[in-house]
């Protein structure tokens, strides 16, 4: 029996949730959150990040343009730690990855190293964890970034050079000076003495406020989807009804949450009709996904335990059926759920586990359940299925020693486990807006 790796001394911003998908559910509703979110995903929701990751790419290419030697991670990394140590030590912003090493080396060395190898990193793979791995495709698709190498485009350009470089310049200081620094292969900085007017400069630029200008500029980008917006203007009639939701206190993902929105979109017309419907299917889609993932989640669990024991103990939490559940809607949208492996056989079950769900056949559920585990499993090179049954019991093969209690039924209309990019854009959106920090 295998059992979930537990990794110690982690950032817990290094973290990226939903990295394991034993249901294909992943693809299903990042399908769908792309039909109103076009640009963002579940990990870029800082503004500053967007910032430190486009001037990375400029400080890249002006390297490489002085013909040194170092290629664009190398220099990359080395702005990001730059850039981490201005936030957090000059202007108490804490809010990134990499949080605990930089906040150590800061409170702890007069000396800090900017470098690739693993004393000067940030994070323990800063490439992949760090803005380079989570920052550059979101950067790409709201129009930051293009090429190959990928370079900042020349609207973006220009907005660096007009907007930061004045900064970066300032008070005797030539931009020159950082370009040096970051080209050096293993440079020592001291923010608290030597280098304070330094890092204080690459602070102002990084603070957490955004001036008119940069609310101007990633309202267009990030807000808005970019230039070449995905959703053909749906995603800023959406932000205009996530608007509505500004002043609500521990808002969060649910139905209820939806709904509302949906009825703000369809009420501007237009574009937002269509977005309106596709919030509609969201909905109906969580509605189903989420308690299938916790039933999923109860059976590995559940190892050497009889089926009809497991499928008793689940009436008896949700009783006779899960009314929430719409099969008739689930029917109606059954193309969200196809797969690229075998997409009618994926489709059928999703639509059969909404039956069975809504009937209360809490036994076929699992059966179903434990297919598409198997199938999904299959579709990435042959593994092994989680949970099988043999010889009439539920043997576990993938022990999750996270799994908890069922929701309760009054849980279930507003149970809530996945994205759809929904929230990054709100988050984004209030940034932007100076309505958070």
């Amino acid at each position: 029996m295998l059992r979930a790796p537990f990794l110690t001394d982690l950032d817990e911003r290094a973290a990226i949730k939903g990295s394991r998908d034993p249901l294909g559910i992943q693809p299903i509703w990042t399908r769908m959150g792309r039909h109103v979110v076009g640009n963002l995903t579940t990990v870029s929701t800082s503004v500053r990040d967007f910032t430190t990751t486009i001037l990375g790419y400029y400080f890249a290419e002006r390297v490489a343009n002085d013909e040194h030697e170092d290629n664009d991670v190398a220099v990359f990394l080395r702005w990001e730690q730059m850039a981490a140590y201005a936030r957090g030590g000059v202007n108490n912003d804490w809010k990134f990855r990499g949080t605990e090493r930089a906040k150590r080396n800061f409170n702890e060395n007069a000396k800090i190293r900017l470098g690739t190898d693993s004393a000067a990193l940030i994070l323990s793979d800063q490439k992949t964890y760090g803005l380079w791995g989570l920052y550059s495709v979101p950067s790409r698709s709201s129009g930051l970034l293009a090429g190959d190498p990928a370079r900042v485009t020349l609207p973006v350009r220009k907005f660096i050079e007009d907007e930061y470089l004045s900064t970066l310049s300032g008070r005797g200081r030539d931009v020159s000076e950082i370009v040096g620094l970051l080209a050096g292969k293993s440079p020592e900085v001291r923010p608290l003495d030597r280098d304070r007017a330094l890092f204080q400069t690459v602070g102002r630029v990084l603070r957490r406020k955004l001036s008119s200008r940069e609310q101007e500029f990633y309202r267009e980008h990030l807000v808005e989807g970019g230039p070449e917006d995905r959703t053909q203007g749906g995603q800023r009639q959406l932000v205009e009804a996530l608007k509505t939701t500004f002043d609500v206190e521990h808002w969060s993902l649910e139905p209820a949450a939806i709904r509302h929105v949906a009825k703000q979109c369809r009420a501007q017309g237009g574009r937002g009709v269509d977005v309106a419907d596709f919030l509609e299917r969201i909905r109906v889609v969580e509605l189903l996904v989420a308690p299938a993932a916790r039933l999923f989640m109860l059976l590995l669990g559940c190892d050497g335990q009889l089926p009809r024991d497991v499928s008793a103990a689940v009436r008896k939490q949700w009783g006779s059926k899960v009314p929430a559940i719409n099969p008739d809607a689930i029917e109606g949208i059954r193309a969200e759920f196809a797969n690229a492996q075998d997409e009618q056989r994926s489709s059928d079950r999703w639509v059969q586990l909404a039956l069975a769900l809504a009937s209360g056949d809490y036994d076929s559920a699992m059966l179903i359940l434990i297919e598409q585990n198997r199938a999904v499993m299959a579709s990435r090179g042959g593994g092994a299925p989680w949970v099988e049954i043999r010889d009439g019991k539920l043997h576990v093969r993938f022990l999750d020693e996270t799994v908890g209690q069922l929701p309760a039924r009054s849980e279930l209309p507003s149970l809530w486990i996945n994205s759809y990019f929904l929230d990054s854009l709100r988050t984004v959106a209030m940034q932007v807006e100076g309505r958070s920090d």
